[in-house]
């Protein structure tokens, strides 16, 4: 048998004509549900912020040991449970969750450009613990996500290759300030992590650089140190025994020594051989030593010994 009451709910619900509410079972509410009073989601400064819609729906706010609410002199309750907020000033729809604070006012009305000045989702983290546990963020759907490594998760799994790894060592940090909240910072500019070609380490949103994938960084390190950090000098000593082509690579070695025990070509990664060949042919029992020259953007020739020209 249902069991049903009677509560007077006119003070706690202002119900537009023509809608309808009903309380009854699973709580359907038709229409515009509106809770507190613009006070409550001021900035402090004034009660009645014209730029605040006002209307606030708050999940449990500390009280005294007396009983007595912790207000602030405005008028605004100092200490919060939950509080869902609608603030209005840039476009419609700017709604603040916030956890364990007082709502913090998502625009600033007076600057001449309107612009987000809080999020919507806002916790007191001095309410949050310290500990080991898994990193959550936001896809691009704006979901929120946990950052995780488990197989169990992926498909499609293949090697990576990435672009421009030779240019990691090129990023250089800036300090700057927020617009957001004007404090100091330091970082990577995403721009010029887009223009140095490391696209692997960016995040873009309407195409063009947003941030940095700052975890990713890492892994992009290990790879560059698997290739031009285990090197014990600047030099290279190449022994060829097998017919064939060998590629020179600058990105390896600037200083190659190559002695032949075949019938080799010598191919340079960019431009010419002494600006001059596109190869050098290497017979056997014959050695070169080649240099890459910056300025000249090529490869140049030492000394030799039985080489041809090809």
């Amino acid at each position: 048998m249902a069991f049903s009451t009677r509560i007077d709910y006119s003070r706690q619900l202002i119900q537009p004509s023509g809608d309808t509410a009903t309380f009854s079972g699973n709580t359907n509410i038709e229409g515009l549900f509106w809770v507190g009073l613009p006070q409550y989601v001021t900035d402090g400064s004034d009660p009645s912020y014209s730029g605040n819609s006002g209307y606030t729906f708050i999940v449990q706010y500390a009280s005294d040991n007396d009983g007595v609410s912790n207000f602030y002199s405005d008028g605004r309750i100092s200490t919060y449970g939950v509080s869902v907020t609608a603030f209005s000033g840039k476009t419609t729809g700017n709604t603040v969750v916030a956890i364990s604070q007082p709502p913090l006012i998502p625009v600033d009305t007076t600057a001449a450009t309107i612009s987000i000045t809080a999020s919507c989702l806002q916790i007191n983290t001095s309410n949050l613990i310290s500990a080991a546990a898994t990193d959550l963020g936001i896809d691009s759907l704006g979901n929120v996500v946990k950052d995780t490594s488990s197989i169990r998760y992926k498909y499609g799994i293949k090697d990576v290759s990435f672009q421009n790894l030779n240019k990691l060592l090129s990023l250089t940090p800036k300090s700057f300030k927020w617009k957001s909240n004007h404090t100091d910072d330091w970082g990577y500019i995403a721009e010029d992590v887009h223009n140095l070609g490391l696209v692997d380490l960016v995040n873009y949103e309407g195409g063009s650089p947003d941030s940095v994938k700052y975890k990713k960084l890492s892994i992009m390190l290990i790879e560059y140190l698997k290739i031009y950090g285990t090197k014990k000098d600047d030099e290279e000593f190449v022994v060829l025994t097998e017919n064939g082509d060998y590629v020179l690579n600058r990105e390896v070695s600037k200083k190659y020594t190559l002695k032949s025990l075949s019938d080799c070509r010598i191919l340079p990664d960019v431009g010419l051989i002494d600006n001059n060949w596109n190869s050098l042919r290497l017979t056997p029992e014959s050695s070169v030593e080649l240099r890459f020259y910056d300025p000249l953007n090529c490869w140049l020739i030492v000394s030799s010994d039985g080489i041809k020209n090809t």
